[in-house]
């Protein structure tokens, strides 16, 4: 089973594929307890044992992950707005999801109402690119969610297995599903295709 610790870290340094970036050097005196503690206080919510014990342990010389080390709730916010624009992109064009009731006539209002369905979702954490890890609930051992829009998957199955997948090339599929997904609210529904969105009739 895989599991944050030395041994993902050393085979992560040994073997992670970054392309012509500068790698993330795992197994170093990464975050202290104080900038995390700053940190939940900035955002309001705390960070779940198993993002703290992940970045505690890297230093991200060349910026490849969010820059948690050089919080700033400026860029944190404008990532969670680029996640908001993506699926506001997609209700403008027609998609709706039956989690929001029926459709308003009113392109505006329509846009307004799930808007304010979208601020009580779980809170995300930008990780790299396009995944996030969701921080709510607040336990180790939540999936790493994949967000383009509505284009809403489960990426892999924790933290862990993420990595594997991202930076070490494993299967996605064999190392994602192959594995019990702990089940979040709204963005597991999506990535199971409870929330399928359909465009209006």
């Amino acid at each position: 089973m895989a599991k944050l610790g030395q041994n993902l870290f050393e085979l992560l340094n040994e073997r992670q594929r970054v392309g012509n970036r500068i790698p993330v050097i795992y197994g170093a005196a990464g975050m202290s307890s104080r900038e995390f503690a700053a940190i939940e206080e900035q955002l309001g919510f705390r960070l779940p044992e198993d993002f703290v014990d992940l970045f505690a342990n890297l230093q991200d010389p060349g910026g490849m992950l969010f820059p948690w080390s050089r919080f700033q709730k400026t860029e944190y916010d404008a990532f969670i707005e680029r996640v908001w624009h993506g699926i506001e992109f997609d209700i403008e064009h027609g998609a709706w999801l039956d989690r929001s009731g029926p459709h308003p006539d009113v392109l505006t209002e329509a846009v307004d109402v799930v808007k304010a369905d979208f601020a009580t979702w779980p809170r995300l954490l930008p990780i790299y690119g396009h995944r996030f890890l969701p921080a709510e609930p607040c336990r180790v051992g939540n999936p790493v969610i994949s967000i383009n829009q509505m284009d809403i998957i489960y990426y892999d199955a924790d933290l862990a297995r993420y990595l594997m997948v991202e930076f070490l090339g494993e299967d996605h599929d064999t190392n994602t599903y192959g594995h019990q997904i702990e089940r979040v609210d709204v963005w597991s529904d999506f990535a199971e295709g409870r929330y399928q969105p359909y465009g209006r009739s």
